[in-house]
């Protein structure tokens, strides 16, 4: 009979072992899901951290490329105005001259009220302030300057 019990003690570690090997191939098809959808998740995210990538240059190329014109734009009305100036000294004889001498942005101030008074004089219907300034006219008036 000693052979009919351990038969059955090995029948029972076999099915054991069986059972055990279900259990662990259930399990490790469930991990390779799992890791798919890791997997799958991760490749999004790289997607949407490559297009943001790609945006953040742009905005970075634009914001450069407005620096660029904004600091050309400053470096063209610093030599009008440095142009402006230079002039105007040629026309001081004395220091005491110099002291009563207008400031540049009191000057275009000045001429930018004269000509909205002359133009509500000119047209009645005109709602021109004195604080709207019409940038067309201060482009052209800049322009003056620099001929």
């Amino acid at each position: 009979m000693e052979d009919n019990g351990t038969v059955v003690q090995l029948k029972n570690a076999l099915n054991q072992l069986l059972n055990a090997y279900e259990s662990l191939k259930a399990e490790s098809e469930q991990l390779k899901q799992e890791n798919k959808k890791i997997i799958e998740n991760l490749e999004n995210l790289e997607n949407v951290n490559s297009g943001l990538n790609e945006k953040l240059t742009n905005l970075n190329d634009t914001t450069d490329h407005h620096s660029t014109e904004m600091g050309e734009m400053l470096d063209r009305i610093e030599s009008i105005l440095g142009d402006e100036s230079n002039d105007s000294e040629k026309y001081i004889t004395d220091d005491s001259e110099a002291e009563d001498e207008l400031p540049l942005s009191d000057v275009v101030e000045s001429i930018v009220n004269d000509e909205n008074i002359e133009d509500e004089s000119n047209n009645s219907s005109n709602q021109n302030t004195t604080k709207d300034i019409d940038l067309g006219r201060m482009q052209s008036l800049l322009n003056g300057f620099n001929n």
